[in-house]
């Protein structure tokens, strides 16, 4: 059977973050399983190179993503189009005709107070605009993509006319394709890989850090990889105050290369988020056997398991005592947390992930 699938991938960023890994890698593995379909992809002048040498058509389109007079000239041209399925890696867009897949990566954009900053007006405005924005991309969907049952239970608690129409996907990494052995020798120093936005919880994180770095000075250094972004400057402030400022290497703009030696060396992965969609870093660490210091009641809990150190992110003193358990913990247990952490990390993959999403594509022809 023909089938045309029009992708929307505009969520793509030249310097790939969560959303362009999930992006990019569910996307050519629709086109590694389904070389005979006919797919068309929207992605940003930028970020198109991302997508050389497939088969797929690509069409430049830098608009947003989020405007709405934008979204209805989209919806005409892709009837023009006329794709058999729409399947968009945003949870809001057009609107064409076609059967259309909408993903819902997180909610933290109406569940967290102050994500759009400081001004209680304006992060009011901006939650409106973006609840009805995503309350009509709902009310047009055939199906919801989320990648956690966390992010499930937040898209059913906000509308409750998505609850049948939400499917879970799971996710995958590709930094490391093959075995990594969990036994090798580790640093001694602890990795934080992320942004500096709000959820990421920065101020509690580097608080907890100063604090146990002044009650031990053994405290293993602490290397973080942060992308600069709208957030950057507001975490340079936090951590040039920081009394362990010292023991802290910042970098930026790493390659994949430099990023796999970092997950493969240091002693454990630190991710205090107060909400995550899902937490790609702490499966790309547990993939080479590195232990995770995650937070509980949040999607990283789903991916951890009980193969990490969960902490309360709103506790700084809790945080302190996860870092404070794996800076003291023997080799041999280090091991066997990695150990755990890597088995588990094989339940997720981006073919299994895949698989879900033409699942749905295939029950909507």
């Amino acid at each position: 059977m023909s089938v045309h699938l029009l992708i929307d991938a505009r969520a793509v960023q030249k310097n790939v973050d969560g959303i362009s890994r999930f992006s990019l890698n569910v996307t050519k593995c629709i086109i590694k399983k389904r070389p005979d379909w006919k797919i068309t992809i929207l992605i940003g002048k930028a970020a198109a190179f991302h997508l050389e040498n497939t088969k797929a058509e690509i069409i430049l389109d830098d608009s947003s993503r989020f405007r709405t007079s934008v979204n209805r000239k989209l919806s005409v041209q892709m009837n023009e189009i006329a794709p058999d399925v729409f399947l968009n890696f945003s949870m809001a867009g057009p609107q064409p005709d076609a059967p259309s897949i909408i993903t819902v990566h997180d909610l933290m954009v109406l569940n967290l107070p102050c994500y759009f900053g400081d001004g209680i007006i304006r992060n009011a405005f901006s939650r409106y605009i973006f609840r009805r924005a995503l309350k009509a991309s709902i009310g047009h969907a055939s199906a919801i993509a989320v990648p956690t049952m966390t992010t499930k239970l937040d898209v059913m608690r906000g509308f409750q006319s998505a609850t049948d129409m939400v499917f879970i996907t799971g996710e995958g990494q590709a930094l490391f394709t093959s075995p990594v052995s969990a036994q090798m020798e580790r640093q001694n120093f602890f990795l934080y890989v992320g942004n500096a936005r709000g959820y990421k919880n920065i101020p509690r994180f580097l608080t907890a850090y100063g604090r146990l770095w002044a009650l031990n000075e053994k405290t293993p250094p602490l290397v973080m990889v942060v992308r600069k972004d709208r957030a950057y400057s507001y975490f340079r402030k936090h951590l040039d105050s920081n009394p362990a400022r010292s023991n802290i290497k910042v970098l930026t703009h790493i390659s994949d290369e430099e990023l796999r030696n970092l997950y493969l060396t240091c002693k454990a992965l630190l991710i205090p988020s107060v909400y995550e969609g899902f937490g790609l870093p702490a499966l790309e660490a547990m993939a080479t056997g590195a232990p995770v210091m995650a937070s509980k009641t949040t999607a990283l809990e789903e991916v951890v398991g009980n193969t990490g150190v969960l902490i309360d992110p709103y506790s700084v003193i809790d945080i302190m005592r996860g870092m404070a358990e794996l800076s003291a913990a023997s080799p041999e247990e280090l091991r066997e947390l990695g150990k755990r952490a890597q088995e588990r990390s094989g339940i997720f993959s981006w073919e299994k992930t895949t698989d879900c999403f033409l699942e749905q594509i295939e029950a909507l022809l």
